[in-house]
C-alpha cells in the first residue's frame, strides 16, 4: 500500500507542477466616483464611493464586458481555440466560453482602497496582455452609459432650444427683409405729416381770421339794414333778421349758379329768377328798415363783401377739411407702422430670449460635460504588460492533491486485496 500510495501522489505531483505554462497579465485601476442624476455629490460619501466600486466589479465580472472582450479580439474560438474543436453550437460554444473566460478572470478590490486589480490567464502571452487592455477599453465606456439617460435629455432639450433660436432668428429676418420698405416710408410718412400738420395750422389761422372777418362784415351789415323802430315786436324782428339772411343766402345762390352754368347758357333763365328775388327782398327791406335810395349802393355793396367773404371762407374751410383728412389718413398710417414697430420689437426679444437660453444651456451642459470627463476617467495605476514568463505552478495545491489521490489509491488497493483473500479462502 506505500507503494501504491508513492506512486499515485508521485504522478499527481508531477502532472500539477508539470502541466502546460500559463501566463498571467494583470493590471490595477482607480474607479472614479460614478455621478449620476440624484446622486450625492459628496467623494467622502462610503455609501456612493461603495456603490461605485461595486458597479465597477460587476461591469468586469459580467457576460456582457467578456462576450464583448472576444468580439473584439477575434472572437471566442481564437481566445480558447480548443472549444472549436468539438464542433458544438453556437449558443452552447458561448455559454462554455463564457464560463472559461471567468474561471481565467479574477476581480478584486483592494480594501479601503478605490483600486480595482484585474488579472487574466492564458497560455499565451500576449493573449491574455490584450485581454486586460480591452477590459479596460470596455469598461470606460460602459460607465459612460449610467451618464446617457441624463445627457441624452440635456442635448434634446439643447436641440429644441437651438431649433427655437433659428426659428424666432429666421421669423426676424424675414420680417425685416419685408419690411426694409417700410423705412422709407416711413421717413415720407413723417415728413408728410409734419409738412401737412404744419399747413393745416397755418389754415385753421387764416379760417379762423376770415371767419373773424365775416362775422365783423355781417355786423356791419346788420347794424346797417335794422327794421323801423315802429317794429318794436320780436317775431316781426325776428323775421325782418331771417329775410336779411335770406338776401346773403340768395346772393350765395346767385354766385353758385354763376359758377356752375356760366354765362349764356341754360341757367341764364334761373340766376335771373334768383336776382328778382334778391331785388324784390331788397327793395322790401329797404322800404321797412326807412333806407334811403342813396344807401341802397352802399347795402348792396356790403352784401357782395359779405357773399364773396362767405364764398371765400367755404373754399377755405375746404381746404382745411381736406388737409384734415389728409392728416388723419397719415395719423393712421404713421400707427400701423408703429404697429409695425412693436411687432419687430416683440420678434427681437422673443430671439434675444432664446439665444440667451440656448447660450445658458450650452454653458450648463459643457460644464456638466467637463466634470463628467473628469469623474468618468478611469486612472490606470499600473499598465497590463506582455508577461515575459510563464507564472509558476503553486507546490501546495500540488502537494494537497497528490497525498489526496495517493491516499485514495492505497485505500482502494487495500479494499481490492481484502476482496482478493476472501474469494480465494472460500470453499
Amino acid at each position: 500500500m506505500t507503494a501504491v500510495f508513492i506512486l499515485i501522489a508521485s504522478l499527481v505531483a508531477m502532472i500539477a507542477l508539470l502541466h502546460s505554462p500559463v501566463f498571467e497579465a494583470d493590471a490595477r485601476i482607480h474607479i472614479p466616483e460614478i455621478i449620476t442624476e440624484g446622486s450625492a455629490s459628496s467623494e467622502n460619501s462610503s455609501e456612493q464611493k461603495n456603490i461605485s466600486l461595486q458597479t465597477a466589479v460587476e461591469i468586469l465580472q459580467g457576460n456582457v464586458l467578456a462576450e464583448q472582450v472576444m468580439k473584439d479580439i477575434g472572437g471566442m474560438t481564437r481566445l480558447f481555440p480548443d472549444l472549436a474543436r468539438h464542433g458544438k453550437k453556437k449558443e452552447k460554444l458561448l455559454s462554455q466560453a463564457l464560463a472559461a473566460f471567468q474561471e481565467r478572470l479574477n476581480v478584486a478590490v483592494i480594501k479601503e482602497t478605490r483600486i480595482i486589480q484585474i488579472t487574466f490567464q492564458h497560455p499565451k502571452a500576449e493573449m491574455s496582455a490584450q485581454v486586460v487592455k480591452t477590459m479596460l477599453r470596455f469598461l470606460q465606456k460602459e460607465l459612460k452609459k449610467l451618464q446617457t439617460p441624463h445627457e441624452a435629455l440635456g442635448n434634446e432639450q439643447l436641440h429644441l432650444l437651438n431649433q427655437e433660436m433659428h426659428r424666432t432668428a429666421r421669423a426676424l429676418a424675414m420680417f425685416e427683409q419685408s419690411n426694409q420698405l417700410l423705412e422709407k416710408k416711413r421717413t415720407r410718412t413723417a415728413e408728410q405729416y409734419e409738412k401737412i400738420k404744419a399747413l393745416f395750422s397755418t389754415e385753421q389761422e387764416r379760417l379762423q381770421k376770415q371767419l373773424k372777418k365775416l362775422n365783423t362784415l355781417e355786423e356791419q351789415f346788420a347794424d346797417r339794414l335794422t327794421p323801423a323802430e315802429s317794429a318794436s315786436k320780436q317775431e316781426e324782428r325776428e323775421q325782418f333778421a331771417e329775410e336779411r339772411k335770406d338776401i346773403l343766402r340768395l346772393k350765395i345762390y346767385e354766385q353758385n349758379l354763376k359758377e356752375k352754368y356760366g354765362q349764356g347758357s341754360s341757367g341764364d333763365r334761373l340766376i335771373k329768377n334768383v336776382r328778382l328775388q334778391i331785388a324784390s327782398l331788397e327793395n322790401r327791406l329797404y322800404t321797412e328798415a326807412g333806407i334811403p335810395e342813396t344807401e341802397h349802393e352802399k347795402l348792396e355793396a356790403a352784401a357782395e363783401q359779405i357773399v364773396l367773404a362767405k364764398l371765400s371762407y367755404s373754399k377755405e374751410q375746404k381746404k382745411t377739411d381736406r388737409l384734415q383728412r389728409q392728416l388723419r389718413q397719415l395719423e393712421n398710417t404713421v400707427q400701423r407702422l408703429a404697429e409695425q414697430d412693436a411687432v419687430r420689437d416683440e420678434l427681437r426679444r422673443e430671439a434675444e430670449t432664446a439665444r440667451e437660453r440656448y447660450a445658458t444651456l450650452l454653458e450648463q451642459l459643457r460644464t456638466e460635460e467637463q466634470f463628467r470627463a473628469r469623474s468618468e476617467q478611469i486612472l490606470i495605476i499600473e499598465k497590463p504588460v506582455l508577461p515575459l514568463a510563464p507564472i509558476q505552478a503553486k507546490k501546495m495545491p500540488a502537494l494537497v492533491w497528490a497525498i489526496a489521490f495517493g491516499l485514495i489509491g492505497s485505500i482502494l488497493y487495500g479494499i481490492l486485496g481484502v476482496f482478493r483473500k476472501d474469494i480465494a479462502s472460500a470453499p
